[in-house]
């Protein structure tokens, strides 16, 4: 019996995963000279936010395949890169010899590298129920979450989807073309994007939530505007309900049983840890990194959907799950192992998305996670036109504030910690970004006063927002 052909190479950085924070660490890396630097891809590279709207066509009229980043065309990319991807799992790392083991199609790959970069992502969570996996399914590599059990991708039953790769979307999308019902599990971004999209595609949609609202980044009142918009649009939603089972054509729920084509799941994603385990590195609720990204152990960074911050606003650690955080975290990895001063400053959670013309965006605490994480907090709700009200173009919104009473220790009294919108109007991209640096700043409702407000009647409404709040804040307060 032959033994397996093992090839191998050295690196002075090897990254394992091509995510946001796997492909940006590169770039930086071949920029800031920290060559060779070796990629291993378990999959096709793609920009994973874009995926939900290959599979509507109503954005990427071209569908899923066109967000597959082509590593010797993409622009920003090297043009020789492909020299430097490894396709395969890395099954192994041994941190003391600095060497890694990548299983590919052709066999072993030993790669010795001097630095490294985990950015191995985060996979589908699905809730543990009957009938959603096949008892077998071929070697993938690719894998999701079931409970807390990393399962081969391949195995989920027939008629059970996910959306997290390219090959996901190829799947939906040629669901989409068929399909006259289907369940989605989950109202967060992703979930609510592949309702939209399923919908455009014509099908009829049930959207499965578990909480007693949609979209857990929003409180109550303001998710109520997406439910109603949901609803406007013929979708089914069920709330405070969960899955139990599924059979081919047959979705049973705590509720009673649905008859549709499929289900997919987007309840959400868990980081992928397996190989920061196996290799002893810190982890609480995900690698644990510095300011410059280093893990617990020397010579080794990480970056992305696996790592946990420190949330600016109150300290907690929290998970991200945000490609252009994992960016910036990726730039600072690389400059650190270049030699160049770099620290990534305080940040907190963020999500912008829009479902059916209706824009929604949550920036740090909502007030429900606030209580439940024992902060004591008050909120201000504040209807904002996005013109004037003599213009028949306007648009109505509505902002959500969070603000700490000051009673807990480390926090000033009208503090930011959250910011929520509802809108029909203006993209709220910016605004949300606005108040992602105040709240990683610390800052106080009364410091709106430093955030000027520019009037044109062609973008927006002469009512300045930032000091309607300020006056709201200071009407609450005792006299």
């Amino acid at each position: 019996m032959s033994e397996k052909k093992r090839a191998t190479r050295s690196a002075k950085l090897l990254i394992v995963g091509g995510g946001p924070g796997g492909r940006v660490s590169y770039i930086m890396a071949r920029r800031f000279g920290v060559e060779p630097a070796v990629m291993v891809l378990n999959e096709e590279p793609t920009v994973i936010c874009s995926l939900p709207y290959g599979v509507g066509r109503r954005l990427i009229p071209d569908g899923p395949g066109a967000t597959v980043v082509d590593l010797s065309k993409e622009k920003r990319l090297p043009p020789d890169m492909a020299k430097d991807v490894v396709f395969g799992t890395v099954t192994a790392i041994n941190s003391a010899s600095k060497s890694a083991i990548v299983e590919g199609t052709n066999g072993e790959t030993e790669i010795v590298y001097e630095n490294l970069i985990l950015a191995p992502g985060a996979v589908p969570w699905l809730p543990p129920a009957d009938g959603i996996l096949k008892d077998k399914g071929a070697e993938t590599g690719l894998v999701v979450a079931v409970s807390d059990q990393l399962v081969n991708r391949s195995r989920l039953a027939e008629g059970v989807y996910v959306l997290r790769g390219a090959e996901d979307a190829r799947a939906l999308d040629e669901l989409a073309a068929c399909a006259k019902k289907v369940a989605v599990v989950g109202t967060g971004a992703v979930g609510l994007e592949i309702v939209e999209a399923l919908s455009d595609r014509g099908a009829a949609v049930v959207a499965i939530e578990a909480l007693k609202h949609a979209v857990s980044a929003l409180d109550a009142d303001m998710a109520a505007a997406v439910e109603r918009r949901m609803h406007e649009r013929g979708v089914e939603l069920r709330l405070a309900d969960a899955v139990k089972s599924w059979a081919p054509g047959k979705l049973t729920l705590q509720s009673g049983a649905l008859a549709v084509d499929a289900v997919v799941f987007a309840s959400g994603v868990r980081p992928r840890l397996d190989l920061a385990r196996a290799m002893g590195l810190k982890i609480e609720r995900g690698l644990v990194v510095d300011a410059a990204q280093k893990t617990s152990l020397p010579s080794v960074w990480a970056v992305g959907d696996a790592v946990q911050i420190a949330d600016a606003a109150s300290g907690r650690p929290v998970l991200p799950l945000i490609g252009t955080l994992a960016m910036r975290q990726a730039m600072t990895a690389v400059m650190d192992i270049a030699g160049l001063p770099a620290q990534l400053p305080p940040a907190t959670l963020w999500g912008v998305s829009e479902i059916f013309g209706l824009h929604w965006g949550s920036v740090g605490w909502g007030e429900e996670a606030a209580r439940r994480a024992g902060f004591r907090v008050t909120s201000l709700s504040l209807p904002v036109r996005s013109r004037d009200p003599f213009m028949p173009s306007g648009k109505d919104a509505l902002w959500k504030v969070v603000l700490s009473t000051g009673e807990d220790e480390g926090f000033k009294s009208g503090q930011i910690l959250g910011f929520q919108l509802v809108s029909d109007g203006d993209n709220p991209a910016h605004l949300a970004e606005r108040f992602v640096d105040m709240i990683a700043r610390r800052e106080t409702v009364q410091e709106l006063f430093g955030h000027y407000f520019i009037h044109s009647p062609a973008h927006n409404s002469v009512d300045d927002p930032f000091l309607a709040l300020i006056a709201l804040a200071m009407g609450k307060r005792p006299r």
